[in-house]
């Protein structure tokens, strides 16, 4: 993400896109992830440095009249001025026949292509193995369709095989975004359990308003910004959303087990399945079980602007749309909602000091812990040796009593675990915690907000 002249995180994705280009060897690149989350800001980056050409198609019927409007004006022909490309085959030809030095080029929303054109990819393919393949060139397909992009990518698709290489654009994590604005790390936390890593909604950010006043200003009022982002994305993947949404519903209000989420969304167990499948594969939710044993599965939301909307938003929409303000609503839940996002944060805390090497070791595994009624926030696993690191995370501000008696209780509940013969370690993240320095004394894993802010 460009920001302020800085290029934030993405540094992965942009070494992957230049180690390509520099192969020496004809490349067809499939590149895509969710709507606003920086696909077009890294390509527009990586086009300053390799001086490509991008394309952006539309939903409408014109867009190989335009494509070649743009190929005249960047290779300066005036005879294709006067002579527009009228055949996808005659596009893909008339790039073959530019090989003398390394050309890139870019066709982002590329779905919108396939819709107008079902033999847009068969036509690539043909002309990709008759001519391209051995071309100085580089190809980059981008879309925001993740279903579609992924579907071009099965074994299905007419270029199967033909691609060189694939990147689905995630997220940034909590830690990157911090550069993004000057705020502190408490307001950064409450920030990031609404809009997730999704560079695009943090650009949208104002540091000089209030946390809730940005709220009102993207989210909780009618005709604000993202007042129906889920609804928006949906409706471009799916055709009857409803369903969808009863799921996600269920599952932002706690409802996380599979029998669970079918009572609340008022679907069959036997149809429930398919509906988690599609969610999944679109990465809007996670199976989650147990890092530790076998027990039953639970589903998450994977996206946070989704976690958020589906239980503060969704329910209160008639009360927005009679123009209430939902903010003191909202805010009596929210401290409840913020710890099971903190977890997340402090899972990519613990993840930043591992690959720093600042723990007693590297794990090589990480997740949550639960049987019956007993849970472990985090477990950190180095199964190869048997080490293991228990953490409880907690947002909130605990006294050095109240750490060592969480510590007292992680120990009690690390044996129910079952890793006999390991070497375990103890734990603490939480916002503030009285006694830090004497607890590190003894040997304790202690960390607050202050440990974040200097990460």
């Amino acid at each position: 993400m460009i920001l302020k002249g800085r290029f934030v995180d993405r540094k992965a994705e942009l070494n992957f896109l230049r180690e390509r280009y520099n192969s020496g060897k004809a490349e067809l690149i499939i590149l895509y992830g969710r709507r606003r989350i920086g696909k077009t800001y890294l390509l527009r980056r990586f086009l300053e440095e390799a001086n490509g050409l991008y394309l952006l198609a539309e939903e409408n019927e014109t867009n190989l009249g335009d494509f070649s409007s743009r190929l005249a004006d960047y290779f300066n022909d005036p005879f294709l001025r006067e002579n527009p490309i009228r055949s996808w085959g005659a596009f893909f030809t008339y790039l073959a026949g530019k090989n003398s030095k390394r050309l890139v080029v870019v066709i982002d929303e590329v779905q919108y292509l396939v819709r107008a054109d079902k033999g847009f990819l068969s036509t690539l393919q043909k002309y990709w193995d008759m001519h391209l393949s051995s071309r100085n060139i580089m190809f980059i397909l981008c879309g925001s369709l993740v279903s579609f992009m992924e579907g071009m990518l099965s074994a299905k698709s007419p270029i199967y095989g033909r691609r060189t290489g694939a990147w689905k654009v995630n997220e940034i994590g909590f830690f990157d975004l911090l550069e993004f604005h000057p705020i502190e790390v408490e307001t950064a936390v409450k920030a990031y359990a609404v809009f997730g890593g999704v560079p695009q909604y943090w650009a949208d950010y104002n540091p000089k308003k209030d946390f809730w006043d940005n709220l009102r200003a993207l989210i909780l009022s009618k005709g604000a910004k993202y007042y129906d982002e889920p609804k928006y994305l949906f409706k471009e993947e799916l055709r009857d959303v409803s369903r969808y949404f009863s799921i996600l519903r269920a599952i932002a209000l706690g409802y996380t087990r599979f029998g669970q989420i079918a009572d609340k969304a008022r679907i069959e167990t036997k149809s429930l399945g398919k509906y988690l499948n599609v969610l999944e594969e679109m990465g809007y939710i996670r199976e989650e079980r147990p890092v530790v044993g076998k027990g039953r599965a639970v589903y998450r939301i994977s996206d946070a602007f989704f976690n958020f909307w589906f239980r503060f938003v969704f329910p209160r929409r008639d009360e927005m749309e009679m123009g209430f303000d939902i903010v003191e609503g909202i805010k009596a839940e929210f401290n409840d909602y913020l710890g099971f996002v903190f977890e997340n944060i402090a899972r990519q805390f613990l993840v930043e000091l591992n690959r720093a090497g600042k723990l007693p070791f590297r794990f090589t595994k990480i997740g949550r812990w639960w049987h019956k009624n007993e849970e472990i926030d985090l477990v950190a696993l180095n199964e190869r040796d048997k080490k293991a690191l228990f953490v409880e995370v907690k947002w909130k501000d605990l006294s050095e009593r109240e750490a060592r008696g969480v510590l007292k209780d992680l120990e009690r509940k690390a044996e129910l675990v079952g890793l006999k013969g390991w070497k375990k370690s103890y734990g603490i993240v939480a916002k503030d915690v009285g006694g830090k320095e004497e607890l590190r004394e003894e040997g304790c894993l202690v960390w607050d907000l202050v440990d974040f802010a200097q990460t």
